[in-house]
């Protein structure tokens, strides 16, 4: 007579979440972006997340941890472009910055970086990390145009990036309301005026 199979153990508590991490980090940007470092808190974002306050502390130990992750996440790709010459990457590299400023996270950063100037957290750590990650965006553009000889050597790198994401920075700002809801075709046909216009004036 064969022995009896053990029963199958049930697991405690409610399973977990597979979307509460994504569902967390667009809330942290939302809450961000409305209220500022000073309104920011974890209980507004899980109560935004629709998620109980102990999943939120379970991932972050803090509110500058959960911010600095929810601004990482949606900034990874601004930077990675190859179009295959010099014109095409700083165009693409525009537009994305530009989309970027356009969504929430975007808005998240541009307050981000008025905040870190201010506020004695780890704000200012990203602030500048995130700043050093676009401009090596547009140093290895620049290097990649030198190779191809689209580009001089002593192209003055520095003052390109400072161009390009001003100008951008600059324009979404003047943006409100239904203004922010810009297609694809206008976003591209105002960073390429742009380039011409930079490119134009180093020559």
């Amino acid at each position: 007579m064969s022995s009896p199979q053990p029963a199958e153990r049930k697991t405690r508590g409610r399973p977990r979440d597979p979307g509460a991490e994504r569902r967390i980090l667009d809330a942290a940007l939302e809450e961000y972006g409305e209220r500022g470092w000073s309104g920011f808190t974890m209980d507004a974002v899980a109560r935004r997340a629709g998620v109980g306050k102990s999943t939120v502390y379970l991932r972050w130990q803090d509110k500058d941890s959960l911010l600095i992750d929810a601004v990482a996440a949606r900034t990874g790709s601004i930077e990675d472009v190859d179009t295959g010459s010099f014109h095409g990457d700083l165009v693409e590299v525009s537009a994305n910055l530009y989309r970027h400023y356009l969504d929430p996270a975007g808005w998240a950063t541009l307050r981000l970086a008025v905040d870190a100037a201010t506020s004695p957290s780890s704000l200012g750590t990203v602030s500048a990390r995130l700043a050093e990650q676009h401009t090596a965006a547009v140093l290895a553009i620049v290097a990649r145009a030198i190779e191809r000889g689209e580009a001089p050597r002593d192209l003055p790198a520095a003052p390109l990036v400072l161009c390009l994401y001003g100008a951008v920075t600059m324009q979404t700002l003047t943006l409100a309301g239904s203004e922010r809801q810009l297609p694809e075709a206008e976003i591209r046909r105002r960073v390429t005026e742009l380039v011409d216009f930079v490119l134009a004036g180093r020559t």
